[in-house]
């Protein structure tokens, strides 16, 4: 018999998957998941509505594979607020202008997602802050920032900065100068000093930045998506790019790894690693193999149900920070949006030296081998797709929601300028 105390933690754990979902839709971020599970009568599952709002017929019904209340709902006025112009004007330092809504100053983070075209919007945040004086700070090795870290005066822990450009000072650092003015990271840093903060990490890392002084959230976040199949089919090229393979041996090392990791009950979720706060990441990571014990009532595997709710979650973020939503098979409108909310107020001249300085730039192929050849050549074994397609089925609700958010910011957007 399991003592009391092993017994009441995996009531926890059981009730965890629960709530996890409803956790994002309590008054608090910051509120503990354990918190939530000793006060559910406090939780009350969201009321039925509508499916998610769509401005064309080409958007993704994203409630069709779900019930309507695991998905947050997406509205017309919240993508009307996400691609709001950034009220500064490109080429002076008036950081000081207050976003009408949030009463702070406008302050961007790059969530970078693994293999979603990070080196081609790198170059444009890093060419952007030398053309309009702001400043931009590029992290690395970041994913794993503890929530402690962030919400401490100290530095962010394991964060390292890869790059600075501070255009109003003229200030450009790489990793490696010597006498760097900014070898590390904390709140106090970009809050004096950046406008854009980019990088491999997670969705609210920079919640303790700014103080939140209305119910919008002051760091406005943009993140970049990419179909999954292709996505997981560029990082095994990126993985291989010194390896010379040819595309019949990349397609079947990705049959491979497909069909082993499903014969484990796996799920590929590393959009998840970006998309949950530090705060949710660590009690996932807490639990994990309390959660991956307990048998779903959903009919699905606990590592289904594993993967669905850390899925969910990401959803709700998107949603809850109203990310500013790129999508690179979209790429030119994704550059579009981007463009206008930080370049509304920028003159003819400044708009035409940022296209000189990001002329060309686009992100990079790993591999003599393209991801494109290796889909098709995939797509042609029938037998195989199915079980790929199952695979990556998390990451593509995560990638569907996240279309149907671009696709109505990006109306939005036309809308706006067409008034």
């Amino acid at each position: 018999m399991k003592p009391p105390a092993a017994n009441k933690r995996r009531a926890i754990v059981a009730s965890f998957l629960s709530v996890a979902v409803v956790y994002l839709l309590s008054a608090s971020f910051l509120v503990s998941s354990l918190d939530l599970v000793q006060h559910q009568s406090l939780l009350q599952p969201p009321a039925p509505s509508n499916k998610v709002s769509r401005e064309s017929d080409s958007h993704h019904d994203v409630g069709s594979s779900n019930s309507d209340h695991e998905m947050p709902i997406y509205t017309t006025e919240m993508a009307a607020q996400a691609i709001r112009p950034a009220p500064w004007t490109c080429g002076h330092p008036n950081k000081a202008i207050a976003d009408p809504l949030t009463h702070q100053q406008s302050f961007f983070a790059f969530v970078h997602i693994y293999k979603t075209a990070g080196s081609t919007l790198r170059s444009f945040f890093h060419a952007y802050a030398y053309v309009c004086h702001k400043g931009w700070m590029c992290l690395i090795g970041c994913v794993k920032v503890k929530s402690s870290s962030i919400q401490s005066q100290g530095e962010w822990e394991p964060c390292r900065v890869k790059n600075v450009m501070i255009g109003e000072d003229n200030v450009m650092e790489e990793e490696g100068t010597e006498d760097r003015q900014y070898p590390s990271v904390n709140n106090t840093v970009p809050k004096n000093n950046i406008d854009i903060i980019g990088g491999h990490f997670r969705i609210g890392t920079g919640d303790y930045v700014l103080e939140k002084k209305s119910d919008i959230h002051p760091v406005r976040h943009i993140v970049f998506l990419r179909d999954p199949m292709d996505r997981f089919v560029s990082g095994i090229l990126y993985e291989r790019h010194r390896d010379n393979d040819n595309l019949a041996q990349i397609v079947d090392l990705i049959k491979g790894r497909v069909r082993g990791s499903r014969a484990a009950n796996d799920y590929w979720d590393k959009s998840s690693n970006y998309l949950l706060t530090p705060e949710q990441a660590e009690e996932f990571e807490s639990y994990q193999s309390e959660l991956l014990e307990v048998t779903p009532t959903s009919g699905l595997t606990p590592k289904g149900q594993f993967a669905k709710t850390r899925a969910l979650l990401a959803i709700h973020n998107l949603a809850r920070y109203n990310a500013i939503v790129g999508m690179t098979e979209r790429m030119d409108e994704s550059m579009e949006m981007l463009k206008h909310v930080l370049l509304a107020l920028a003159s003819e001249e400044k708009i035409e030296q940022l296209e000189r300085y990001t002329n060309g730039t686009k992100h990079n192929e790993s591999n003599k081998v393209s991801t494109a050849s290796v889909v098709e050549e995939l797509k042609k074994d029938t037998d195989f797709m199915p079980v790929f397609d199952e695979y990556v089925k998390y990451e593509r609700m995560i990638n569907d929601y996240a279309m149907n958010m671009h696709l109505m910011q990006y109306s939005q957007m036309k809308q706006s300028a067409g008034s």
